[in-house]
């Protein structure tokens, strides 16, 4: 079955972004690239953005935390929660994943989305700085997010004294860092884990490469041709970072979507897709293979004429920003009432 109109008609630029890539466009990527110099050039970026954004807000408060994972390491987290509390509240944590092609980005990145979140949610957001690779190849990421559950699940008074797994425990992230909450899901329930994942969040994620899209999917997914001149970041970028990571083909962890043993006991999914991305596609099928074959509740947006993580990329198209921020609260509080439910 063909996408429907509406789904094809989401690849067409919304105004807003057509006159900036009409200004602008992407920038443009380095000659010989590699990914120390991606990084030096995305971190500095993002440092500029966060003094912009400047520090927590008076309801708001923030800290890092280190939590041990299984090679004897510790790795950060960052901290948001409210300033306001009593010994008595119970509030549900949110393990959020950056993106960055698992090889860029901090534990500071979406930090306004995540204060939104945790202000209008009431979640506490653990943000996780998972290492990348290259230096951190398939499947450490996925590893330290396991580790990173099992602690916050055991330990949530060191991560806020109202922190409760009882009241909610969800998984979530963004891009690259959606795929690696979708791996860490499915592993805590491929290994019989008491750790119970209340919810999965997976904001543009990159879940079924175009050559493993089930037969009965293919003329489903079409987003990957459709916008392969305006995809955000480029092939080349794309090529380069999974080369970096160097995923496990075989392993049913590197694309969970298609996991060999189905997908029973896969909590309630959240899901965000972008008209002109490449990727979109991904997720509507993964919606589709949840909801319509095995009954799990999902719930989707998708943000038609816009690219890729576009409030990263693109925070000038602010009532598009503010829209999808006020979404991923309502995504995140149904997650929640669907625990309780």
């Amino acid at each position: 079955m063909a996408p429907s109109s509406e789904i094809l008609a989401s690849a067409r630029p919304d105004p807003d972004f057509d006159q900036i890539a009409k200004n602008a466009g992407p920038p443009p990527l380095p000659s010989n690239v590699d990914i120390p110099t991606l990084r030096s050039l995305t971190n500095g970026l993002k440092a500029k953005a966060g003094e912009a954004l400047g520090g927590p807000p008076p309801h708001l408060t923030e800290r890092d935390i280190e939590i041990p994972v299984r090679d004897g390491s510790n790795i950060l987290a960052y901290i948001y929660a409210p300033s306001k509390y009593t010994p008595t509240d119970e509030l549900p944590m949110l393990l959020f994943f950056h993106g960055g092609g698992f090889c860029l980005g901090t534990r500071h990145d979406d930090s306004e989305s995540n204060r939104v979140l945790t202000y209008k949610a009431g979640v506490i957001v653990v943000s996780l700085e998972y290492r990348l690779a290259p230096e951190h190849p398939f499947p450490q990421a996925i590893h330290d997010g396991l580790d990173a559950l099992y602690w916050i699940a055991e330990n949530p008074s060191q991560v806020h004294p109202s922190a409760s797994p009882s009241a909610g425990l969800v998984i979530g992230g963004a891009s690259a860092g959606a795929s690696i909450a979708n791996a860490v899901v499915y592993l805590n329930r491929d290994l019989g884990s008491p750790v119970k994942v209340t919810g999965q969040f997976l904001s543009v994620a990159p879940l079924i490469p175009p050559p493993l899209v089930p037969e009965k999917y293919k003329d489903d997914y079409v987003s990957h041709e459709q916008n392969k001149n305006v995809t955000i970041p480029s092939e080349e970028l794309t090529q380069l970072l999974l080369a970096a990571y160097k995923p496990d083909k075989t392993s049913p962890l590197s694309v969970p979507a298609l996991h060999p043993s189905g997908h029973t006991g896969i909590p309630p999914t959240y899901l965000q897709a972008c008209g002109l991305d490449g990727l979109r596609d991904e997720s509507l099928i993964y919606e589709r293979i949840l909801g319509q074959e095995n009954g799990i509740a999902t719930r989707l947006d998708l943000y038609p004429g816009l690219p890729h993580h576009f409030w990263e990329f693109f925070p000038q198209l602010t009532k598009h920003v503010e829209k999808r921020t006020n979404d991923t609260v309502e995504g995140i509080q149904w997650l929640l009432k669907s625990t309780m439910a």
